[in-house]
């Protein structure tokens, strides 16, 4: 038993990492401070762990792990991300195929601040969270969806360790419906459309980590929320 409360527990929170991770990453141009994250052995080990579990996930591990291993790679790759994330993540690139935002993919005319926007939005606000920039930030820009995301699992987290297990069940099932009904709509696209744009980086490595790690994630929830007789 005890093993099992271990495992489940480090589930936990290796999904709240996840989504922490995801929303620095894509939060802004990158820094030494997101890249010393990056190379710590924290970071590493817990991606390598979710890698052994979710294939999708070891590209991004093993970009980790070049960062904290050399630091000629580390100087290339913070070169490198800067480059990307100016072109394909803030938008100073013209004709790039990749968009982070949810609506560009799921709006059939690409549009944001529509009723794609307003889902994402009225997610939010059923847990309590709207975003710090609202209403000048479009809500479904991929890492407030992350942000999000990273609240509701770090909140699971707290919640199973003060037994809570009603709240858990809650936010487990706010986890389980996001994932299904946001982020598996559109972030296997953005992921592939991302690698387009900034082959090989940190960018599309996490965004690639991000999609599998999401899809493999799902089924999990979704087994839980079976096993618990949630809807």
């Amino acid at each position: 038993m005890a093993e099992n409360t271990e495992m489940a527990q480090a589930r936990l929170q290796a999904r709240a990492f996840m989504y922490q991770m995801a929303h620095t990453v894509f939060s802004g141009e990158p820094d030494e401070t997101l890249f010393d994250a990056l190379a710590s052995d924290a970071c590493r080990e817990t991606l390598h762990g979710l890698a052994a579990e979710c294939a999708g996930v070891a590209p991004l591990a093993t970009l980790c792990d070049g960062v904290a291993e050399s630091a000629e790679t580390r100087a290339a790759e913070f070169e490198r991300s800067v480059s990307d994330c100016n072109r394909a993540i803030i938008g100073l690139g013209a004709n790039r195929a990749s968009h982070p935002w949810e609506s560009a993919y799921t709006n059939n005319r690409g549009l944001l601040f529509h009723e794609e926007t307003l889902e994402v939005r009225n997610a939010y606000r059923a847990f309590g969270y709207i975003p710090e920039m609202y209403p000048k930030v479009a809500d479904d820009h991929i890492a407030l969806e992350c942000a999000f995301m990273a609240a509701l699992a770090n909140g699971a987290v707290s919640a199973y360790a003060a037994d809570c297990d009603e709240e858990l069940d809650r936010l487990l099932g706010g986890l389980h419906c996001f994932t299904r009904d946001h982020l598996l709509k559109w972030l296997p696209a953005y992921a592939a459309d991302l690698e387009k744009d900034a082959a090989g980086g940190l960018y599309a490595a996490a965004a690639a980590a991000l999609a599998a790690f999401a899809a493999h994630d799902e089924a999990i929830l979704a087994a839980g929320r079976a096993e618990r007789g949630a809807a």
